[in-house]
C-alpha cells in the first residue's frame, strides 16, 4: 500500500496553545475521531463531498480526504517527478506558479524517503520526521495565487506530458491523472485560505 499522506488544515492559534511535543497526538486524535482501521470509507466519501472531512465540534482543523484520486505519497512523488521532466517546456509564468505550488506542497523524495518538514513555529524539536509538509496561514495566499495562475492554463503542459511521460514507469499514468491530483491539491489550498488556516501532511 505505500505511505500516504494526511493532509490536515488547522487554526494556527489554536494549534499554538498545545504544548509543541502534544501536537502531533492532538491532530492525530481531532483529525481520526474514529480510528482509520475502523472507519467506513463509503461513510467518509459521503461525509467529504468537497474533500473536507471535519471533525465534532467546536472544529479548528479538518482532514482533506482525497475524493477523487489518492493520499499516496508515491503518486505524489511521481507527479513531482513528472513536473521536473516537463517543467522546461512550461511558459515561464506557468513554470514559476507551478514550482511554487508543487514546491512548497509536493516536494521530490529522496532516495531513502520522503524528507521530513521544517518544525512548528517554537518547536524545540529540530524536525519531526511524522511531518512530510508544513505551511504556515502566511505562506498560504501565496499557493493561492499560484494556483490561480496555473488552474486554467494546465491543459497548457498535456502535449509536453505525453511526450516526455506518459507510459513511463515512475510517472502518473495520464495527464488527466496527474492534472486531478493538481485540481485537488487547488481545493486544499483554497479551504485553507478561507479560514486563515494553514497545512500540515502527515504519515
Amino acid at each position: 500500500m505505500g505511505l500516504d499522506i494526511i493532509v490536515v488544515m488547522a487554526d494556527w492559534t489554536r494549534l499554538a496553545r498545545i504544548p509543541a511535543h502534544e501536537r502531533l497526538d492532538v491532530l492525530d486524535d481531532t483529525a481520526f475521531p474514529v480510528p482509520w482501521s475502523d472507519a467506513d470509507p463509503n461513510a467518509l466519501a459521503v461525509a467529504a463531498p468537497d474533500g473536507w472531512v471535519w471533525p465534532p465540534e467546536p472544529a479548528w482543523c479538518a482532514r482533506y480526504q482525497f475524493h477523487g484520486t489518492t493520499g499516496s505519497h508515491s503518486f505524489h512523488w511521481r507527479l513531482a517527478a513528472a513536473w521536473a521532466d516537463i517543467r522546461q517546456s512550461a511558459a515561464p509564468d506557468l513554470q514559476a506558479a507551478l514550482d511554487h505550488f508543487l514546491g512548497a506542497l509536493v516536494p521530490e523524495a529522496p532516495d531513502d524517503g520522503p524528507a521530513p518538514a521544517a518544525s512548528f513555529p517554537d518547536d524545540p524539536s529540530p524536525w519531526r520526521p511524522d511531518v512530510l509538509l508544513l505551511c504556515a496561514p502566511d505562506e498560504i495566499p501565496g499557493l493561492a495565487r499560484a494556483w490561480a495562475t496555473a488552474a486554467p492554463r494546465l491543459e497548457e503542459l498535456r502535449v509536453p506530458f505525453d511526450a516526455e511521460c506518459a507510459g513511463w514507469a515512475g510517472r502518473p499514468a495520464s495527464f488527466d491523472a496527474a492534472a486531478a491530483l493538481l485540481r485537488e491539491w487547488g481545493e486544499v489550498v483554497a479551504g485553507a485560505e478561507s479560514r486563515g488556516w494553514g497545512l500540515i501532511g502527515l504519515r
